[in-house]
């Protein structure tokens, strides 16, 4: 989830979630000792033997029983529980679609490194998404008369701001990707772990399992699904982890969550679950949830400290060099707003322009003197990465309306809303952007940025900071930019429109300001009807587009 609200759906963590418990100390201590252990156990006997017996995974609870604070009324929240995945060796998982969304998807398991490196394609439709592991976990919970108060099945993702090695002898960083993604649109994702590090199991925020009920110890199974022990060589005796849920209700005050608030003004003024983050004090799950919600947005991209230090080159200059590739997707999380006080019913939809590649998307602002306008520049680099050149591209405008309040470049995308023979019907009036890299649509494109700098308008385009006398704002190949147009002026006002078919179009680079290298894929339609009474109450039938609904 993108944790920014002019997003389509703010990705800001559930109200009920988050387990207050912090073990990456504990795990450090134990979970190499367990670890160490399985690894011994394996190499006995022969190669073969051992290699075939040897799991792509080992699934460790380094405390069994575990302690849940929340505050009155809320949830009983499984996030961040002490219940690890461990890769004894380096495991990388990428995923990929077909041609079309409709096609399964295509996932490969590479275990190993170097000359020793495994590669095994995995049954099509292991996962139903590629951005993350679909079904992985049955999990189920039991009150203490030992009956069943919670049972679903939870995706898994391997991705995480929480991984951490538990080997002396393991790298110092990981190369993966740090979260996960939930765009509908996703092509390809790539998920790892290298050999000694430990990720968490239950660790995604942005979904993660709930259940009403009393204070009292409750026990939960998790058990991973047969699909997924095949595929990653996971015993049935180790598929299955049990843990103690201790739940306590504490009360306000009492030092739980203390110094987690945050400053949500990068939400659009939306904060989760409709609470006012600066004037009430987070509970235990929240602010759990919380401090990894921040952690996920990133560090702020740096901007130049001064105008281009490589030369101007020419249009037929730039022709040669690497170039990014920006598309749109269609439309998605298509509704209609009927808010406004003037009785007026809009179309809302979120819209994603991102960058196949293989060369970022990079853009600098520099301060006109005595203006509040920036000059833009588009950078290239070479196909070793380094900037050779920039071309002018127009302008960076500061934005000082609530809920935005940072710098946006002009022309970057354009909505409009078609009739039924494709002609223009009604133009968004969103045309400036804080550019940046919110959604991973496809990692396993050539020169794919793993780990992007920043992943929301905070900390990407110059939040609250009218002065700057420069910024740079970046979208990263292999991801997407994504707006939410909820607000009047950006969605459309179709109050009075006729009844029929209308198609809502999305354009990347309208203008053509910015330098690719395919401007042919730069539009995508999405087909909804309008009905209702005209001037009266509306209704939207949404068509899916390649099976993909909403």
């Amino acid at each position: 989830m993108n944790p920014n609200q002019r997003r389509a759906r703010p990705r800001i963590a559930p109200t009920a979630a988050v387990a207050g418990v912090t073990l990456t100390a504990v795990l450090a201590g134990s979970v190499v000792t367990a670890a160490g252990v399985k690894a011994a156990e394996r190499v006995s006997g022969s190669p073969t033997a051992a290699a075939t017996a040897s799991p792509v995974l080992d699934l460790v609870v380094p405390v069994k029983t575990q302690t849940v604070a929340r505050y009155k009324g809320e949830s009983i929240g499984l996030y961040g529980l002490g219940f690890y995945a461990v890769a004894p060796k380096t495991v990388e998982i990428r995923t990929q679609r077909g041609t079309s969304y409709k096609d399964p998807i295509a996932t490969t398991l590479m275990v190993g490194e170097g000359a020793e490196q495994t590669t095994t394609k995995l049954p099509a439709g292991i996962t139903a998404n590629p951005s993350t592991f679909t079904k992985f976990l049955d999990v189920r919970v039991t009150n203490p008369a030992g009956k069943s108060v919670y049972s679903s099945k939870v995706d898994f993702c391997l991705n995480s701001y929480e991984q951490n090695r538990v080997s002396a002898d393991a790298v110092a960083e990981t190369p993966y990707p740090q979260q996960c993604g939930n765009h509908p649109y996703a092509l390809g994702g790539v998920f790892g772990l290298p050999a000694g590090w430990a990720t968490p199991v239950l660790g995604d925020y942005s979904s993660t399992p709930s259940f009403a009920g009393k204070d009292g110890t409750y026990t939960l199974k998790a058990t991973v699904n047969k699909q997924w022990r095949k595929a990653l060589k996971i015993s049935d005796a180790d598929a299955t982890s049990t843990i103690k849920v201790k739940v306590k209700t504490v009360k306000e005050g009492s030092g739980y969550g203390a110094g987690a608030t945050h400053d949500m003004n990068h939400n659009h003024g939306v904060t989760m679950a409709g609470m006012d983050m600066n004037a009430k004090e987070l509970s235990p799950q929240h602010a759990a949830r919380e401090a990894a919600r921040k952690a996920a947005l990133g560090a702020p991209n740096t901007p130049a400290a001064t105008k281009p230090s490589s030369s101007r080159i020419s249009s037929a200059a730039a022709a040669d060099l690497p170039k990014p590739d920006l598309r749109s997707l269609p439309a998605y999380q298509i509704a209609l707003d009927t808010t406004s006080r003037k009785k007026k019913t809009y179309l809302s939809f979120g819209a994603t322009v991102w960058n196949a590649g293989p060369s970022p998307l990079v853009v600098d602002g520099f301060r006109q003197n005595g203006k509040s306008v920036l000059d833009a520049y588009q950078y290239f680099f070479d196909k070793d990465g380094k900037q050779v050149g920039y071309t002018p591209a127009g302008s960076m405008q500061w934005d000082p309306r609530t809920g935005h309040n940072h710098w946006h470049f002009k022309d970057f995308a354009s909505y409009r809303l078609l009739d039924s023979t494709k002609k223009k019907a009604i133009i968004s009036g969103k045309e400036a952007f804080c550019l940046a890299p919110t959604d991973a649509v496809d990692l396993n494109v050539d020169g794919a940025q793993w780990q992007p700098a920043s992943t929301d308008l905070y900390t990407a385009c110059g939040q609250g900071n009218a002065n700057l006398l420069s910024i740079r704002e970046v979208l990263n190949t292999g991801w997407g930019d994504t707006y939410g147009q909820y607000l009047p002026g950006q969605s459309f006002n179709i109050t009075n429109v006729k009844n029929g078919v209308y198609y809502i179009q999305t354009i990347a680079n309208p203008s053509k300001k910015l330098a690719e290298s395919n401007y042919a894929n730069n539009s995508a339609l999405r087909k909804v009807k309008i009905g209702g009474k005209p001037g009266g109450k509306r209704t939207i039938k949404i068509y899916p587009y390649q099976g993909i609904g909403g």
